[in-house]
């Protein structure tokens, strides 16, 4: 909305408005609020005159000095009895479109409100004179001395129990932060803040300075706060890990990560502070609904060795202590310098949540989480005891993203500072040796888990040779379920949890075998699916269902859920041949559909949920050996609001349409461009290879890219326009990334080998996804 500001404003709102990148840092924090609101002051009093019955008081962040480009003009009019037109001069305000956070009150009437509500009384702390009637002012701020004295015991708890109910809410230090609400954000500063000016105001004593190194954590907090407003036109104060670059050029040039690094640094200290002055204690006083069993005590450090204090470390860490959750010590010093490069480090990936070093300490707390608890049936608790030291798998959770920030591969890096980590720590060679092998193969099962073919006997076998042994197996798949749980709410599902643990059972029968052990009684076997699913249906039409599944179906199935094939299957047969069915797995929506397989199945239930905005997060595909294809997709809404029953009728019926051609796809994608914008794409280098070393039947096309719509119809659909049948596809959407992987020859069986052949191919993919919007 254009406006025309009151001339008295214009200088106002032409500095406010201004988002030109700063000369330097040190233009860019308080100094630029306290110019702000000096000229805000300054029209403030122009526009009510000389010598007016009321009084204009700033309170809130204006009365602290404190305004930015996108601020609430926060202003208190104080009147003597009626308010005698006081508001007419503030009309200017809202004229230029300002949002003016505003009361009329008499002296009395401003206690009142104080007494009853936390925030007024905070934003009375805050007030400042700006114009008009300084005996009016100089009354209220006698009468406020008394209203702080008698309250201000109870703010003090309304603060605490503010910090309190926002540790519940952010455990662990985020990546995207609120830099005003969040935790160790300004809003916590300013609970000091009032701390100091109700005891100053009640005892009329001098208010304090913020310590120089609170000052300094405020001073990076308005700087970036600053950024933020001048990137975004709309009111914002949430930092995104995507905006740092944007942020670093804005602050005059600095390193974005350097600067990232800095502001968790800063929030850590403002949080620390705010709990050591409310006497909170770091430990929890609340308990996660996924924390089943509180830590033993720690002991105490004078009684440990070096490497015994970090192990206590590692048993008592839980969600909701410090924002720092491995503090510097001597100790730590000595056995694990490298940790200091991850300590508030960034992370890189779009789809981590934490910076590093808490991402790490998230990952061992939710190691010890799932060495007590089986969630979705993963057998960690049966791994964990079979295991047998979880020390080892706590040490080794530390260390599995030490090489991160060190240069090179983060894995292999690992690897060579988890030897210099044995040597320090005094710890066997055999113990020494699995931390190291761990550490460098800590991303081999979610990796050929999620991008590769686990029915391939050569690809089970190629991983357990890597692998060695099953213990080294079972220390390696504690650390995957940990890592995947403690990277963000994307990363880890009920589906992957079943892949995984899929994956894990075969590798653990093929090292049985190598290693002449009994296989493990956890291996599902047809006999144990007729016996669960004997009260559904006649055990030879299990038998028969699963005769002419591959092995990966029987490891990798569930057997209620095996059951729920065999229905939709038969009624798939009653209704011609295509069935499809909607339900949940765990917090995902997941859709089964039954069909004939044919050459672009894939293409054409990609396309139909990209037509409805329903993002593909994962799937998997059986085709039984009659040719009737089982297709498993995990979708999300592309929206994020969620696919209501309607939208999911819609789709239901869609689907065998559009598997029968009566239902055509690019019109409906050109319906859904045209009527829902395109979201920003994310910052994620596109990557597209061709493996034929992997696989000896079939070439394997990978692509990691950023998420846009119909980039799996995209893809699925250009490959059968070249006549290449798609053999298996793996879909794996991490948040706004997409790493998928596609089992790939041409029709007359052959694979894409020929050099010329292979690039024209990459360069087709890469244009595509060029050409799509996100």
């Amino acid at each position: 909305m254009t406006t025309t500001a009151h001339p008295v404003l214009a200088r106002f709102m032409e500095a406010r408005s201004d988002r030109s990148e700063r000369a330097s840092v040190h233009e860019a924090g308080l100094p630029l609020c306290h110019s702000l609101s000096d000229l805000l002051d300054g029209a403030l009093r122009e526009l009510v005159g000389p010598s007016p019955a009321f009084t204009i008081v700033a309170v809130g962040g204006y009365g602290r000095r404190a305004q930015s480009r996108h601020s609430d003009v926060d202003l208190m009019v104080l009147i003597e009895h009626a308010d005698d037109g006081a508001l007419r001069s503030l009309y200017p305000l809202w004229d230029a479109n300002l949002k003016v956070g505003h009361s009329v009150r008499t002296v009395a009437q401003a206690m009142i409100a104080g007494d009853a509500n936390v925030e007024t009384f905070t934003a009375l702390l805050d007030a400042r004179y700006v114009a008009g009637n300084t005996d009016l002012y100089e009354k209220f701020i006698r009468d406020r001395r008394g209203m702080v004295r008698s309250h201000r015991g109870w703010m003090r708890k309304e603060i605490t129990a503010r910090h309190h109910a926002l540790v519940e809410k952010e455990p662990w230090q985020i990546l995207s932060v609120d830099l005003k609400n969040g935790r160790g954000a300004l809003r916590d500063l300013h609970a000091m803040h009032w701390l100091d000016v109700a005891d100053a105001i009640a005892e009329d004593a001098p208010l304090p300075e913020f310590a120089p190194h609170l000052a300094a954590a405020h001073e990076q907090l308005i700087r970036t706060r600053n950024a933020v407003h001048a990137l975004n036109e709309r009111p914002t104060d949430v930092y995104r890990p995507d905006q740092a670059v944007a942020v670093g050029a804005w602050l005059g040039g600095v390193d974005p990560l350097e600067w990232g690094r800095s502001l968790f640094s800063a929030m850590r200290v403002v949080d620390a502070a705010l709990t050591e002055r409310l006497e909170v204690q770091p430990a929890r006083r609340f308990t996660l609904p996924w924390r089943r069993s509180a830590p033993p005590p720690a002991p105490s450090p004078a009684d440990l060795d070096d490497l015994g204090s970090l192990r206590a470390s590692l048993r008592t860490i839980v969600p909701g202590g410090a924002l720092d959750p491995l503090p510097l010590t001597p100790a730590l010093t000595r056995l694990l310098p490298e940790w200091e490069v991850l300590r508030a480090r960034p992370h890189i990936a779009p789809f981590h949540i934490h910076p590093v070093d808490v991402h790490v300490m998230r990952a061992v707390a939710e190691v010890r989480d799932v060495m007590e608890v089986d969630e979705f049936d993963t057998g960690t608790v049966q791994v964990a005891k079979e295991f047998g030291d979880p020390d080892e798998v706590l040490l080794a959770t530390l260390l599995h993203d030490i090489g991160k920030g060190h240069g090179g591969d983060h894995s292999d890096v690992g690897a060579v500072i988890t030897e210099r980590f044995v040597t320090r720590a005094g710890l066997s060679p055999e113990v020494g040796l699995r931390l190291i092998a761990a550490v460098r193969l800590h991303l081999l099962l979610p990796n050929v888990a999620t991008r590769r073919d686990i029915a391939d006997a050569e690809v089970i076998a190629d991983t357990a040779h890597r692998i060695g042994d099953a213990r080294t197996l079972r220390l390696l798949y504690l650390i995957s379920v940990a890592d995947a749980r403690a990277s963000g709410p994307n990363v880890w599902s009920q589906w992957k949890a079943q892949l995984m643990r899929a994956f894990y059972v075969r590798l653990l029968a093929v090292l049985a075998v190598l290693a002449s052990e009994a296989p493990d009684a956890h291996v599902p076997t047809i006999d144990s699916v007729v016996e669960a699913l004997g009260t559904r249906f006649a055990p030879q039409v299990i038998r028969s269902h699963l005769a002419g599944m591959g092995v990966d179906y029987l490891v990798s199935t569930p057997p209620s859920v095996v059951g729920d094939h065999i229905s939709l299957i038969a009624e798939a047969a009653a209704q011609g041949g295509t069935a499809a069915r909607r339900d949940r797995l765990g917090a995902l929506d997941r859709l089964t559909v039954v069909t004939p397989d044919r050459p672009g199945l894939i293409q054409t239930i990609a396309g139909t949920l990209a037509g409805y905005n329903a993002s593909v997060l994962g799937g998997v595909a059986h085709t039984r050996d009659d040719g009737i294809a089982i297709e498993v997709w995990h979708v999300s809404d592309a929206l994020g609001v969620g696919i209501d029953d309607r939208r999911w009728e819609r789709i239901l019926q869609a689907v065998p349409a559009a598997l029968s051609g009566e239902f055509n796809i690019d019109d409906r994608l050109a319906e859904v461009r045209a009527s829902y914008p395109a979201a920003p794409l994310a910052n994620v280098p596109t990557i597209v290879h061709l493996d034929n070393s992997a696989s000896r039947d079939y070439s394997i096309l990978e692509v990691s890219t950023a998420d846009r719509r119909g980039l799996l119809y995209g893809i699925t659909r250009l490959l059968h326009e070249r006549d290449i049948d798609i053999h298996l596809a793996k879909v794996d959407t991490i948040g706004p990334e997409v790493v998928d992987a596609f089992y790939i020859r041409r029709a007359n069986g052959r694979r894409i080998d020929e050099p010329d052949e292979m690039e024209r191919l990459r360069k087709a993919v890469s244009d595509l996804l060029e050409s799509l919007e996100p």
